[in-house]
């Protein structure tokens, strides 16, 4: 164990002022008196610290990597990785969460590559003279020009596959309902869930079901006589149905891109909802959901009730009264291959 920490020693040791040992621990020194000089808020004299602080561990790191046998081991495939090292640490400081005010993550991780293709060009623009240590400016030769634009469009491809990615997310996050959607043709989604699970992530089908409960509270239970005067006036009824299954759903950006509609379909009282989908979609056929209620008629006989007069006689019973109720069933949400045809 007294090896491990000797050589730990020996390794942490400024062999001289100028190292990238010495930056390093000034950056912890800068940490130490941030966290005991912080208040809330923060004032500016932890603000100007704890900044110091990350400007020495970003030099220093970027010192240490390129030190020659750590260039050595942070090769992957002939690929020197330590510039994206010190670019994720770069991102860090500039996006990450800073004085009480939070930075998207997205920012960090778009900005991630082409700042590390920065960071390894600028030593193709700036060396180090080997006896006085001080810097030269060269100019890039050809071959190193064209190894600098090669990595620079590479970083930046990558930058457009994180946004990509974060841009498919808030996609997901607004418009759920695209997760129902078939990319078995698509050059860049891999679908992970499989066919038969995609019904179950339609936002329509939370919409069929917030509509089936708006219209039993509508109906269930009602006289015969109002459901049936409520069915013949379903044009002007349902639009309150379509309101109050919207209202219990959150509110986000695919709610307008669905529509709700309903008809009978047979004598009987099957009323069949139809949310249909007027979002872009994968297919060429439109994409809307169903759900079939059968609202039938129950007959409800009362319990006879005792009368009570002013007399010794014993109290009659009146009647039983039967009363004609409204009932809804509903079957689960189904989804066409595509809308009949008019």
């Amino acid at each position: 164990m007294r090896d491990i920490f000797d050589q730990i020693r020996k390794r942490m040791q400024p062999p001289q002022w100028a190292s990238w040992q010495t930056l390093i621990f000034l950056s912890i020194f800068s940490a130490v008196v941030a966290a005991l000089t912080s208040q809330a808020p923060p004032q500016i004299a932890e603000r100007i610290i704890s900044s110091l602080g990350w400007v020495f561990l970003i030099l220093g790191t970027w010192w240490f990597v390129y030190e020659p046998d750590v260039k050595k081991k942070l090769k992957l495939y002939e690929l020197f990785i330590g510039p994206w090292i010190v670019g994720a640490l770069i991102c860090i400081y500039l996006f990450g969460t800073w004085e009480g005010r939070a930075i998207p993550a997205r920012t960090a991780f778009v900005s991630w590559p082409p700042i590390s293709a920065i960071v390894w060009s600028i030593p193709k623009f700036i060396q180090s003279d080997p006896k006085t240590k001080s810097p030269i400016y060269t100019t890039p030769t050809p071959a190193n020009r064209q190894n600098i634009i090669l990595v620079l469009l590479a970083n930046l491809l990558i930058s457009c596959w994180f946004q990509l990615y974060f841009e498919v997310q808030d996609w997901l996050t607004e418009y759920p309902s695209f997760r129902a959607q078939g990319f078995e043709q698509s050059a860049f989604v891999r679908e992970l869930q499989p066919p038969e699970k995609r019904l179950e992530l339609s936002r329509g089908v939370d919409y069929l079901d917030a509509a089936e409960k708006a219209l039993k509270s509508q109906l269930e239970g009602k006289p015969w006589a109002e459901v049936e005067r409520w069915l013949s006036n379903l044009d002007q009824e349902f639009p309150t149905i379509r309101d109050e299954a919207f209202a219990q759903l959150p509110r986000i950006a695919e709610n307008q891109l669905w529509n709700l509609t309903a008809r009978i379909t047979s004598d009987a009282y099957d009323l069949k909802m139809q949310a249909m989908w007027q979002g872009p979609s994968a297919r060429n056929a439109a994409y809307y959901l169903t759900k079939t209620c059968r609202i039938a008629q129950a007959r409800q006989v009362s319990t006879p009730e005792q009368l009570k007069f002013n007399s010794p006689a014993p109290p009659a019973i009146s009647a039983r009264q039967i009363r004609s109720l409204g009932t809804v069933q509903c079957g689960a949400a189904s989804s066409p291959d595509s809308l009949p045809q008019p």
